[in-house]
């Protein structure tokens, strides 16, 4: 028979009290249709249904209370409808929630008013959401799954139709609150609303939304987050539809998402800003993974149609943003990105040109932009050590200008700010600024590919950058010239760089090296010298040719049309000057589909044979 020690005992019992101290647990509860009511003693007092304990996966059996069956509501895990001005979870930390089912509404019930039991007695529909998720622990996170989350992918990508539903409605401001958050996991989830009103854009089409009695069936913000969330996993998540962000506000710490869509949100795809400019927490690192973010600034139709289902899109000046993501000014942040596309936003790709303070890392691998009517990439000063490598940028700015698709002829009737930028890729230096961009390929008609700067941190007694080093390796710069958009109306193409506005003397960084690159199609000189902003540097190995990609449009601007670089193919022909032309990157084996590097390496992102277009949308 085993022994305890009576040292042992007392370390179980305090073990148990401090579970029970903390609410840990690691129950699972499930939502489905034919479930029951929640059970709670308030529900019973009030003399209300208290049908089941919410912590079986059945049906409610047709009579009896606190049966083991389902919940048939998803509101019913934070809000029991019995108690006045008191919403909890019932779940504990490190619970698991599986929603079957649905959709799954969140909010006041359509049609409601202020005496509906949702929410009875909080505050109100606006703010009729989920209070604060009970945190897990590092090694045992919370989560909230939709019933299909073991097979909710295929290669890589999210599956739509496995996802469960849930929708915010009757003013809500978002359906999925993970502010002040930690140790989450939010799987197999579409996150969207039924309407179609506007909250932005002038004019707004089709509708604006009523904000006052009848208020409107709408939602704001697809997620909400704040500087608390931290050690959150986002996984097979379709966020689309809403006319707010898709998903709002700082993060307090690591954040991944993995195989995310963010999709027609009409203000931002992926907005940290609050409106506050709150700063992040300390320790923020955001790692976005074979996800999208795309068709930022504009309203989605509801019910959905058209493969492209934009009713209306906004820029700027139109009352609207369009950033797929988007950051507030004095901004510490770490950022990787992989395998990621950013396309068809009506401001920038991604913007994390205001993270401006510290020193952080920002990778960008085999990832793709294209479409956006700003720039392709951004980034700011405040990242010090930069890996930009196997990726694509097709700068095509004014694109939605034009038709585009099955998209509703209204989707861009309302839209400006194309090419709103003058770059497509654009990035600053700060001194001790190291930066790797070595195997990319860019294809644009931007007066300018690469606008880089210098930003001396005087109160830390920088008055230059002599010490940053940009090496530029393996990249293949294309320039078409627009009929369309055209700089200064001289049919020239682009200039490959620029500093501070082309005129910025030899302080803007120390070291540029440039090695084994094909430019073709730039403004002036081909291979311009392009060290008038750099101390020092060197330009080796280097041709200004064409590099032939597999069935590539003509350059010449009487050639140039509408749409002419949708569906562009950057794998590299058999007569390519890039095929097997490139220095040797260490660590670097695959090319930008998958593919291994030919040896000798090829030079830009797709390697020879790689039967590679862009991404299907």
């Amino acid at each position: 028979m085993m022994r305890f020690r009576l040292s042992q005992i007392a370390a179980l019992y305090f073990l148990l009290l401090l579970g029970v101290a903390s609410g840990f647990g690691s129950e699972t509860w499930y939502v489905r249709p034919d479930g029951g009511t929640r059970y709670s003693a308030a529900r019973v007092a009030a003399g209300l249904s208290a049908q089941c304990d919410g912590k079986h996966n059945a049906p409610y059996p047709g009579k009896g209370v606190n049966r083991p069956c389902a919940f048939n509501d998803y509101r019913f895990l934070w809000d029991d409808q019995a108690e006045y001005g008191k919403l909890r979870w019932v779940i504990a930390g490190g619970d698991k929630v599986i929603l079957a089912g649905g959709p799954w509404r969140v909010g006041f019930s359509q049609g409601a008013t202020s005496n509906d039991p949702w929410c009875r007695g909080g505050s109100g529909p606006f703010g009729c959401t989920n209070p604060p998720i009970p945190a897990g622990t590092p090694d045992h996170h919370t989560q909230i799954f939709g019933e299909n989350y073991a097979s909710c992918s295929n290669n890589n990508h999210p599956d739509k139709s496995k996802m469960t539903q849930i929708f915010g409605g009757f003013g809500v401001y978002t359906p999925m609150n993970i502010a002040g958050t930690q140790n989450l996991d939010l799987q197999c989830l579409e996150i969207t609303r039924h309407s179609q009103c506007t909250l932005g854009g002038d004019p707004p089409f089709p509708s604006g939304c009523s904000k006052s009695s009848p208020i409107d069936d709408y939602d704001s913000d697809g997620i909400e987050e704040d500087n608390k969330t931290a050690n959150v996993n986002l996984v097979d998540l379709w966020i689309h539809g809403h006319p707010g962000r898709g998903i709002k506000g700082p993060i307090g710490g690591e954040v991944t998402a993995t195989r995310v869509d963010i999709a027609y949100n009409e203000s931002a795809g992926w907005d940290f800003d609050d409106g506050s400019s709150t700063p992040f927490g300390t320790g923020a690192v955001w790692r976005f993974n074979y996800s999208t973010i795309e068709w930022s600034g504009c309203y989605q139709e509801y019910p959905i149609v058209h493969h492209y289902s934009a009713t209306s899109c906004y820029g700027q000046s139109n009352q609207g943003y369009g950033d797929g993501v988007g950051t507030a000014p004095g901004q510490e942040l770490d950022v990787s990105i992989d395998h990621s596309i950013f396309r068809y936003n009506t401001q920038d790709g991604e913007d994390f040109g205001h993270v401006d303070h510290g020193r952080h890392t920002f990778q960008v691998t085999n990832s793709i932009s294209y479409g956006n009517s700003g720039g392709a990439f951004k980034w700011g000063w405040g990242f010090t050590k930069v890996l930009f490598e196997n990726n694509v940028a097709i700068g095509d700015c004014d694109r939605l200008h034009f038709p585009l698709g099955d998209a509703p002829a209204t989707y861009n009737a309302h839209l400006g700010d194309f090419c709103r930028s003058g770059d497509a890729i654009s990035f600053n230096f700060e001194d001790g600024t190291e930066t790797l961009f070595a195997n990319n390929t860019i294809v644009t008609y931007f007066p300018t590919v690469f606008d880089m700067k210098c930003v001396p941190i005087t109160d830390q007694g920088q008055t230059n950058c002599r010490n940053a080093r940009f090496d530029f390796k393996n990249n293949i710069v294309l320039g078409y010239s627009s009929t369309s958009y055209d700089y200064n109306g001289s049919g020239a193409g682009p200039a490959a760089f620029c500093g501070a506005g082309c005129n910025e003397t030899k302080q803007n960084i120390g070291i540029f090296n440039r090695d084994h690159n094909i430019f073709y199609g730039m403004r002036g000189q081909c291979i311009a010298n392009h060290t008038f902003f750099a101390l020092s540097g060197s330009a080796t190995n280097e041709s200004c040719a064409n590099p032939l990609f597999e069935h590539q449009p003509p350059v010449s601007r009487s050639s140039f049309r509408p749409g002419l670089l949708d569906n562009y193919n950057v794998s590299l022909s058999d007569r390519s000057p890039a095929r097997g032309a490139g220095a040797n990157i260490p660590g670097l084996t695959n090319d930008f589909s998958g593919r291994p590097y030919a040896t000798p390496r090829s030079i830009g992102a797709v390697e020879h044979g790689s039967p590679y277009y862009l991404p299907p949308d």
